[in-house]
Formats: structure tokens, C-alpha cells, sequence
């Protein structure tokens, strides 16, 4: 859920931004495997529905910036390749916010294009499912914190004077905990997300 104080950000730059957009979809995320000395050891991600907010303010003619925000709910299959057979079932709160810049065409026969990118952070909160033996050497965590890199573009359609329909793909970079992995690394996120645009 959006945390009080992320509300009042996004609030408050809502009412001073040059346009604001609600969209939702689906998120595709990729999974990892690896090999041990023991075993394979896997952290799988299932594809999950997505909602976002976007706000932002004009920097140039065809630059914004502003701040997006996203909640979606993943669940995590966790094997850790271990000699326990040690694997869990995880439902994740993934809340991201990210500071980003936008560069937009201008509008032609109502229509433009536009491509993004930014930095933030996703913080995951866990909801144990289920668990067997050991899948979290050193107890399964409330919440991990990451920092996140996004990207990506759409297109917009003008259908009234102050409100456009919007299509967009958008990847998000984030840090593989070892509290999920063993080998940590990064994992990718892909979103594709419809909505409406308010404003210019």
C-alpha cells in the first residue's frame, strides 16, 4: 500500500504539475538460476497486475521532470539448492518510486511519442506463504530495500483538449537481494502499462 508519506509527495506534486496519469497492467519479471555444488538453486517470478501514478512538471520545451510510483504483487518461488531441499513461497508488496526524465516529440494528428528514464528505489515487503527447512539462513526479513533503475517509452493519443490516452513499456532495474537469491545480482522487471493523461 502507498505509505503516508509517499502520499503526500505525490499529492503535493500533483497539484502543481504539469500533467498527472493513472495506468495498470501487467508486469513480466525474470527469473534466475544457478548452479552449486549441491544442486540448482532457482528464484522464480510469477507475472502480476500492476498500477501506477505518474506527475511531473516542465523543464524544457520537450522535457519533463517527475515522479512515478507503482504497487504490484509478485510471488517468489525460492529453492535455494541447498542439501535441506530449502525453498519457500513468498507474496511480494513491490512499492517503487522513482525520480525520472521524459523527452516527448512534438504532437502530430493528436499523436506523440515519448521516452523516459530514472532512478529510485523498490522496496518489497514478504509474505511468507510457505517454507521448508531453511530457505532464509538468517530468518526471513519483514522488507528488503533496493535501488532501482528505470527505462523505457509510449506513445500518447489526444482525445480532448487537457486528456490523452497513453501506451507504455517500461523496464525496471533492480538489485537481487541475496535474501532472495544466493548469487544475487540484478533482475528485470517489464511492465505494459495502459492509461489516461491529464493535462498538457
Amino acid at each position: 500500500m502507498i505509505k503516508p508519506f509517499t502520499l503526500v509527495m505525490l499529492l503535493t506534486l500533483a497539484a502543481n504539475a504539469q500533467f498527472v496519469s493513472v495506468s495498470g497492467g501487467g508486469v513480466v519479471t525474470q527469473g534466475h538460476t544457478s548452479s552449486t555444488t549441491l544442486g540448482t538453486a532457482r528464484a522464480d517470478f510469477d507475472r502480476s497486475a500492476i498500477v501506477a501514478v505518474d506527475a511531473g512538471l516542465p523543464i524544457f520545451p520537450f522535457v519533463t521532470g517527475g515522479v512515478h510510483y507503482s504497487y504490484s504483487r509478485p510471488e517468489l518461488s525460492l529453492f535455494r539448492g541447498d542439501a535441506f531441499g530449502s525453498r519457500a513461497t513468498v507474496r511480494l508488496q513491490a512499492n517503487t518510486l522513482a525520480f525520472e526524465a521524459r523527452v516527448h516529440t512534438p504532437q502530430f494528428s493528436g499523436w506523440r511519442l515519448y521516452g523516459l528514464a530514472g532512478v529510485g528505489l523498490t522496496r518489497f515487503g514478504l509474505d511468507v506463504k510457505q517454507q521448508v527447512e531453511v530457505p532464509f539462513p538468517g530468518g526471513a526479513p519483514n522488507s528488503v530495500t533496493s535501488p532501482v533503475f528505470t527505462y523505457g517509452g509510449g506513445v500518447e493519443r489526444k482525445v480532448l483538449p487537457l486528456v490523452r490516452l497513453k501506451l507504455e513499456v517500461r523496464d525496471y532495474v533492480t538489485g537481487l537481494s541475496e535474501r532472495f537469491f544466493t548469487s544475487g545480482g540484478t533482475f528485470h522487471r517489464t511492465a505494459v502499462l495502459g492509461g489516461v493523461v491529464f493535462g498538457r
